[in-house]
């Protein structure tokens, strides 16, 4: 008798550790689809963050570019024309 108790006692104790193992499974798994979501959603943002980056460089070449025709075009003046140009803005 005593011998039937203890097996019930220990096939007691394997359900609980099984539901208890399960339980910390199931969380685990949670856990893991949870992180997976937010790399995903952290992907997506670096992504995005990356096309803004490139658009803003795109943009500030294009400024870069337009300067320097810009330089270029002034340093191109015939220098009679920078000397009068200096002179209206010194008399005013």
């Amino acid at each position: 008798m005593e011998i039937i108790r203890d097996l019930e006692n220990y096939l007691d104790k394997l359900v609980n550790d099984y539901q208890n193992l399960k339980e910390e499974n199931e969380k685990l798994w949670q856990e893991l689809e949870d992180a997976q979501a937010k790399i995903e959603k952290l992907e997506e943002e670096k992504s995005r963050l990356e096309e803004l980056l490139e658009e803003q460089q795109r943009s500030l070449n294009r400024m870069v570019e337009r300067l320097q025709n810009l330089l270029s075009s002034t340093s191109e003046l015939p220098t009679n024309q920078e000397m009068m140009w200096g002179g209206d803005q010194v008399n005013g």
